[in-house]
């Protein structure tokens, strides 16, 4: 009984740990996504000349 208790407190440990480096990773590439849709939508903006 005690391993199985000691199993679910490093699973839940490495849930936390999964889940605070995922929200630093998503903060830190943000910028870089925010950038790379930018230039998306100017590559492929229609561009109409009246």
């Amino acid at each position: 009984m005690p391993d199985i208790v000691e199993v679910v407190l490093w699973c839940a440990a490495l849930a936390t740990w999964l889940m605070l480096l995922s929200a630093f990773v998503g903060n830190a590439l943000k910028p870089l996504l925010k950038n790379i849709r930018r230039a998306l939508e100017d590559a492929f903006k229609l561009k109409l000349k009246r």
